[in-house]
């Protein structure tokens, strides 16, 4: 009996040493890694012709995660999210992205511009290989570039890596900018990081905290 009562206790004990919860994403001092962009359920609204063949498509896809490792000044995800400790995993996504058909990706209906929603998010993060990594993870799930109306949606979400439990998803809006496609989205990424360390990530804390 006693043998029984330690395995379960060494058991409950390293399962709480992987649980991350709220507390961790508003703790300035909690680790989190950062995973970069996914795009599994993204819309690219209109401008097809811009997105080249599909096989260009797909080098944009992962231009788009490789900017934010070589600008991660420029696209300081922790800054974004008030954290001091940052890891990053971006292969994650970028392994993940490159194995979705992107056929589906295109489309010229305005409607499609906000189309997930908290329980699609979680069925994406579901379906993820995290490599190993533990803890808290930090992905952007875009949602839509849409050129008509010049903006992008992403959801921002947290998740415990380890049980892929997503903590919390929020949508955030970003508007692009700048010459060529690549950098042109890039930047609506970077108006979602300013707008998360401005306002957003506060607002944020004191939904869930009450802080």
């Amino acid at each position: 009996m006693v043998k029984i009562f330690t395995t379960v206790l060494s058991i409950l004990i390293c399962a709480s040493a992987h649980a991350q919860d709220l507390k961790d994403i508003f703790d300035p001092e909690a680790k989190v890694t950062w995973l970069g962009l996914d795009f599994t359920g993204v819309k690219f609204i209109g401008d097809r012709e811009r997105y080249g063949s599909l096989s260009d498509t797909r080098h944009l896809i992962e231009a788009w995660n490789d900017i934010l490792i070589k600008e991660r000044d420029k696209y300081n995800a922790g800054r974004a999210v008030d954290k001091r400790r940052v890891n990053e995993a971006l292969e994650v996504t970028i392994e993940h992205n490159a194995n979705l058909e992107l056929l589906d990706f295109f489309s010229e209906n305005a409607g499609d511009y906000l189309h997930l929603n908290p329980d699609l998010v979680k069925t994406i993060v579901s379906e993820y290989d995290f490599k190993g990594n533990q803890g808290l993870g930090l992905i952007f799930i875009v949602e839509s570039f849409n050129k008509p109306d010049q903006e992008a949606a992403a959801w921002i979400t947290f998740v415990d890596m380890h049980s892929k439990n997503v903590l919390l998803t929020e949508r955030v809006y970003g508007k692009p900018g700048g010459a060529g496609i690549r950098n042109y989205w890039a930047n609506s990424i970077h108006d979602m990081m300013d707008k998360m360390r401005s306002k957003e990530f506060r607002a944020w804390r004191k939904k869930y905290t009450g802080k």
